[in-house]
C-alpha cells in the first residue's frame, strides 16, 4: 500500500514539474522579446543605463538630458528634445521641448513645445505649439497653436489657432483661428476665423470667414455660408446652396430649390418670387420695380418719374423696400414698407426730400406670368430744406407738421396705386 502511494506521488510530482517547465520556457520566450528595465536615464539614444540597444526595452520611467528611446513606455518619459517610443507605443505620458514620437497607439498624454506624432490611435490628450499628428483615430483633445491633424476619426475636440484636420468625421467639436476641415460625418460644432469644410454635417457652423458642407442638417453662421443639400438655416452676408429646407438670411440668398423662407436684400431662389412690377400712383406717374425673394417674403426696388411743364415740378422718386406676400390661390396680398428719395430735375442729384410708404396691395394672377394689382398707401415725406415744395402731392386729406424753426417739414396723406406684374 505504501509502495503505491509513493508511485502516484512520483508520478504527480513528475507532471507537476514538466508544467513548470514548459510555463518557464514559454515564459523566456516571450520575454525575450522585451526588456523590462523600470527606471532609465538617457543621455542620447543608445547611451543610457537600459544599454546601446533600446529597441525591445520597455520602461516604467524614462529621464533623457537629449532625446529618449524605447519600444514602449508605460508611465512617463521626459526629456529636453524628444521622446521616441516604438511601435509598442505609449501608456502614460510623454513631456518634451522638443517632440514626442509614438510609432505605436497612445493612451495618456503627450506635451511638447515643438510636435507631437502618435502613429496610431490617441487615447487621450495631445499638447503643444506647433502640430499634433495622429496617424489613426483620436479619441479625447488636440490642443496646438500651429495645427492638429488626424488621418482618422476626432472623438472629442481639436483646438488650434492655425487648422483642424479630421480626415474621417468628428463627433465633437473643431475650434480654429484659421480652418476647419473634416471629411465624412461630422456631428458638433465648428467655429473659425477663416474657413470651416465637412462632409455631411450635423450641427452648427460659425465663421467670420466662410462656411461650406457637402450636406447640413443644422445651421451655417458665416461672412459666406455655401452648402449642398442644406437641412436647416443659413444666415450670413453670403448663403449659397443647392436646395434648401430652412431659412436664408442674409443681404445675397442663392439657391436651386428652395422649400422655406429667403429673408434679404437680393435673393434669387428656386420656388420663389422674382417679378418685374409697373405701376402709377399718386407719389409717381409711372414706376418701375424688381420683386426678389421666397414664397412669403420679397425685397423691392423701384424707380419713379413725373413729368411736369414747369421743370422745377419734374419728380423722379428711388427706393427700395421689405415685404410680404399672402398667396392664396390666383389671388394674392402684399404689405410692405417703402422708403425713397424724391428728386427734382434730375435722378441721382442730392436730395432733402425723403419718403416713406406703407402700401398694402391686393393682386391677381391672370396667367402664369401676369398679374394684376392694385392698393393703398400710407405716404410720410420729410423735407428739410427750409421749403414745403411737394403741396401737390396727396389725393386726401393730409397732416403737416413744421418743426426745427421751419426748416423741416413733416407731411402725411392716403394714397393709390394700381399696376400689373410679370
Amino acid at each position: 500500500m505504501n509502495r503505491k502511494v509513493s508511485v502516484c506521488a512520483g508520478m504527480m510530482a513528475a507532471v507537476v514539474a514538466f508544467s513548470a517547465s514548459a510555463s518557464a520556457e514559454e515564459t523566456t520566450e516571450t520575454d525575450a522579446n522585451e526588456v523590462h528595465i523600470p527606471f532609465s536615464l538617457t543621455l542620447v539614444p543608445g547611451l543610457s543605463t537600459s544599454g546601446f540597444h533600446t529597441g525591445n526595452v520597455v520602461n516604467n520611467v524614462s529621464i533623457g538630458l537629449v532625446a529618449t528611446h524605447a519600444k514602449r513606455v508605460d508611465g512617463l518619459a521626459m526629456s529636453i528634445a524628444g521622446n521616441w517610443v516604438g511601435e509598442g507605443g505609449l501608456s502614460g505620458a510623454q513631456l518634451a521641448v522638443g517632440a514626442n514620437l509614438a510609432r505605436g497607439p497612445v493612451t495618456g498624454a503627450q506635451l511638447s513645445v515643438g510636435a507631437n506624432v502618435a502613429g496610431a490611435d490617441l487615447l487621450g490628450l495631445q499638447s503643444t505649439v506647433g502640430v499634433n499628428v495622429v496617424r489613426g483615430d483620436a479619441e479625447g483633445a488636440q490642443l496646438a497653436v500651429g495645427g492638429n491633424i488626424t488621418s482618422g476619426a476626432v472623438n472629442g475636440a481639436q483646438l488650434g489657432v492655425g487648422v483642424n484636420i479630421a480626415g474621417k468625421g468628428l463627433l465633437g467639436a473643431q475650434l480654429g483661428v484659421g480652418a476647419n476641415i473634416a471629411a465624412g460625418r461630422v456631428h458638433g460644432l465648428q467655429a473659425s476665423a477663416g474657413l470651416n469644410v465637412a462632409g455631411q454635417m450635423t450641427g452648427l457652423q460659425m465663421s467670420s470667414g466662410v462656411s461650406y458642407a457637402r450636406s447640413l442638417s443644422g445651421a451655417q453662421l458665416s461672412i459666406i455660408n455655401v452648402g449642398g443639400e442644406v437641412d436647416g438655416a443659413q444666415v450670413g452676408i453670403i448663403n449659397i446652396a443647392s436646395n434648401v429646407t430652412g431659412a436664408q438670411v442674409g443681404i445675397l440668398n442663392v439657391a436651386r430649390e428652395l422649400d422655406g423662407e429667403a429673408v434679404g436684400i437680393l435673393s434669387f431662389v428656386g420656388g420663389g418670387q422674382a417679378h418685374v412690377q409697373a405701376w402709377a400712383s399718386d407719389v409717381a406717374l409711372t414706376n418701375v420695380g424688381v420683386k426678389l425673394g421666397g414664397r412669403h417674403i420679397y425685397s423691392l426696388f423701384t424707380v419713379g418719374y413725373s413729368p411736369s411743364l414747369n421743370e422745377d415740378r419734374r419728380r423722379y422718386v428711388m427706393g427700395a423696400g421689405l415685404g410680404g406676400h399672402i398667396p392664396a390661390g390666383r389671388f394674392f396680398v402684399d404689405i410692405d414698407v417703402v422708403g425713397s428719395t424724391v428728386h427734382t430735375k434730375r435722378l441721382f442729384d442730392d436730395t432733402d426730400h425723403v419718403l416713406g410708404q406703407l402700401r398694402l396691395m391686393a393682386g391677381w394672377q391672370v396667367a402664369r406670368h401676369f398679374a394684376v394689382f392694385g392698393g393703398v398707401s400710407a405716404n410720410t415725406l420729410v423735407t428739410w430744406d427750409d421749403s414745403d415744395r411737394w403741396n401737390e402731392l396727396g389725393i386726401g386729406p393730409q397732416w403737416r407738421h413744421v418743426a426745427d424753426e421751419g426748416r423741416t417739414t413733416v407731411r402725411m396723406w392716403p394714397g393709390l396705386l394700381a399696376g400689373v406684374q410679370i
